[in-house]
Parts: structure tokens; C-alpha cells; sequence
């Protein structure tokens, strides 16, 4: 696995010495707390406590304005996928693997692909977008080194880590950088690193306040933004929330969460899947074939009860053409026999078509049992 380690940052040396001055700022706060009496408690001049603090004097009481359902849905929008079935616009991914998986490079070809707008690992279809990449895991050197092995060529745009504002998260200096350059994408590698090095403790809520910030921003400014963060421990045969290195609400920070390893015995077969939330279809699972000689991958098998991303998106243009040519309102029972597949395949495009604004539904209330729905084009 030596080929695909991040070896431009020591994480494990960062995250001890980041452990250590997080226990040292709790025993501070411990003897701080402990040295006070409980005279000196009583005693106001001691602690100067203000009782009025708190009170808002002349200050007036403003009132919340709740949106109505029907006003907020004027503004919805479909679904537009960047790199189909894992960013969509406005969203920001978090790609969480093991040190030594293949996170950067996986990212380099993420970024050739969407440059040129051709399908990423083969199967998954791309689009044409301004790409940058901020490098704060490895020095330029290194990554030169895998940018020369693979062969990548394109207008995509680096920034490393000794860089002008490269060495620490500054939203507004990163939205005003994207807004002149007309960015659509941004790879950031890692999140953790870059926190991490600033002193902000993996085990405080306070590390997941930038992600939160960089989702708002995706949102914003309705671009993709991926960044990768690591994983607890080396050596695993899956990934779930609860193995991302640092606090535990970093999932619910940004709008998807996939995770990415490598097989046990097998340093060129990798593991891709879905861990949630709004965008990606929790629980897809992808087999990937790595190629050590130039870091290529190629999607070649999917989970059990899935098909791979391409013949899924042909199944999809039937579901089209059928609802298209037949002008009728369809189940997608009924859908599955017309385009030869089995119902949940044909259950799960209506969906994806559906939150794309592709096709249309109508609910159907039966005389007991929970409502269908029958799709249509319109």
C-alpha cells in the first residue's frame, strides 16, 4: 500500500500531540476550577460577577418568520448531479479514508474527469466543470510526483500547503477565490490536516463549525465541494460514521459522506459506499480496480441488489421512453415489466428521476394499505 500513502503529513504524530494539548487545556481548566473556595465563590469582587449580565436593557424583541411550505417550494430545485450518483451541485461531500487508501489520487482523477467532462472510473458520467484542487496533506514535491506518474493534464488549479492563505481555512478568502475564477468545483485534501495544524481538537464540536461553513458555502454559491478527512484505524473490512477521525457530528456537517478503503490483501482493489445523507443513495457499495502504474481506477462491481452506474442510467432512458411513448401513468411494478428488471431496480430510478425533476407522480390512495405512486412525464 506504500504507493498510496499520504506521506506529505505524519497524522498519527499530529493527532497524539493534538490529543496531548487538549487533555493539558483540561487539567488547566481542572486546577483553575478547583483553586477557587468557597469564600471566594461568595465573594463577587473575587469573581466579578455581574448580576445584571444577561439583560439586554433598551434592546428590542424581534419575532421569527417562519416560511410557508407552499412560498419555500417556489424555490426548490431538482437534483443536478457534478459526478453522477456521488456530487451533486450545491453539496459538499465528505470522502473519509484510511491513511494510504488512494484519497488523493482518487481525488487528482475525480478532477481530470470532470476538467474534461468524460465519466469518471468509466461509469460514472461527469460534468464539464473549472476545477481546483487545495493540497494541504503533502508538499508540492510529492504531489508532483503522482501528477507526473499519472499522467494528468488539464487546466484544474493547485494550491499547497506554503501557499498564501494555503495553510489554514479562511471562508471568505475561499469564496472570494472561487467567485473570480468562476470555480464549480473544489477538491480539499485533507479537512483534518488543515484543522488539525491550527489547533482546533478533533474532539471538539468546534471542528465541525468549518464544515458546517464550507456546506453553507456549497450551497451558496451552488457549486460542489469534496474534502477528505481519515478514518480511526488502518486496517478494516468496512466504514461506517463512527470510524471518521474526530468528533462524532462531522456527517451531520456536510450533505453526503462516503467512504473509501482498500482490501486487507489486495493493495490495487478498493472499496467505495455510501454512508448517507441527502444526495447519495445510502448503502451503495462499488468495488474499484486500481492500477499502481499510473493510480487509475475503474468501477467493477456493485453491491448485491445493485447494478453498476451505467446500465442504471440506460434502465433510466427506457423509464423515459416508456413514459414518453405511452403517455400513461405507470407503477413501477408495472415499469419494471415493461423495461425487463426487477422491481426495486425499476423502484429506485423512479425515485432518482423523480428528485431530478424528470418525471412526475401522483399519489394513489388504495382501500387499506399505504398509498403508491403512479409516474408520468409531463
Amino acid at each position: 500500500m506504500e504507493y498510496f500513502s499520504d506521506y506529505g503529513v505524519d497524522i498519527d504524530a499530529m493527532q497524539a500531540a493534538d490529543n496531548e494539548a487538549y487533555m493539558n487545556r483540561n487539567r488547566a481548566l481542572r486546577v483553575v476550577t478547583e483553586s477557587v473556595d468557597a469564600a471566594d465563590v461568595q465573594s463577587s469582587d473575587n469573581l466579578k460577577v455581574d448580576k445584571d449580565v444577561g439583560k439586554q436593557v433598551g434592546k428590542k424583541i424581534g419575532i421569527m418568520k417562519p416560511i410557508p411550505v407552499d412560498e419555500l417550494m417556489l424555490t426548490w430545485e431538482p437534483t443536478e448531479w457534478i459526478v453522477d450518483l456521488f456530487g451533486a451541485k450545491g453539496a459538499c461531500v465528505l470522502l473519509a479514508g484510511d491513511k494510504g487508501s488512494g484519497k488523493s489520487v482518487f481525488m487528482y482523477r475525480m478532477a481530470e474527469a470532470l476538467q474534461k467532462g468524460e465519466p469518471f472510473m468509466t461509469e460514472l458520467q461527469t460534468k464539464q466543470s473549472k476545477v481546483f484542487i487545495w493540497q494541504a496533506d503533502e508538499s508540492r514535491n510529492n504531489a508532483k510526483a503522482k501528477i507526473k506518474l499519472m499522467e494528468l493534464n488539464g487546466e484544474f488549479s493547485y494550491l499547497f500547503n506554503d501557499d498564501e492563505y494555503g495553510n489554514y481555512l479562511d471562508i471568505n478568502v475561499l469564496k472570494k477565490t472561487i467567485q473570480q475564477n468562476n470555480y464549480q468545483v473544489v477538491f480539499i485534501d485533507s479537512v483534518t490536516g488543515l484543522l488539525m495544524g491550527n489547533g482546533v481538537n478533533i474532539k471538539d464540536s468546534e471542528f465541525c463549525k468549518p464544515l458546517y461553513e464550507l456546506n453553507n458555502l456549497a450551497s451558496e454559491l451552488n457549486i460542489l465541494i469534496v474534502i477528505s478527512a481519515h478514518l480511526t484505524k488502518d486496517e478494516r473490512r468496512e466504514v461506517n460514521m463512527n470510524d471518521i477521525l474526530g468528533a462524532g457530528t462531522q456527517g451531520g456537517a456536510v450533505s453526503d459522506v462516503w467512504g473509501l478503503w482498500s482490501h486487507e490483501d489486495d493493495d490495487e482493489l478498493f472499496y467505495l459506499k455510501c454512508l448517507g445523507k441527502r444526495n447519495c443513495e445510502k448503502g451503495i457499495f462499488w468495488k474499484l480496480q486500481g492500477n499502481r502504474e499510473d493510480y487509475s481506477f475503474k468501477l467493477i462491481e456493485a453491491g448485491d441488489g445493485d447494478i453498476l452506474p451505467d446500465k442504471k442510467t440506460l434502465l433510466g432512458i427506457k423509464v423515459l421512453e416508456e413514459l414518453m411513448s405511452k403517455k400513461e401513468r405507470l407503477t413501477y411494478q408495472e415499469l419494471a415489466k415493461e423495461i425487463n428488471c426487477n422491481d426495486e431496480h425499476a423502484r429506485r430510478i423512479c425515485i432518482k428521476l423523480f428528485t431530478e425533476g424528470k418525471i412526475e407522480r401522483q399519489k394513489i390512495k388504495g382501500s387499506y394499505g399505504r398509498p403508491f405512486y403512479r409516474y408520468y412525464f409531463d
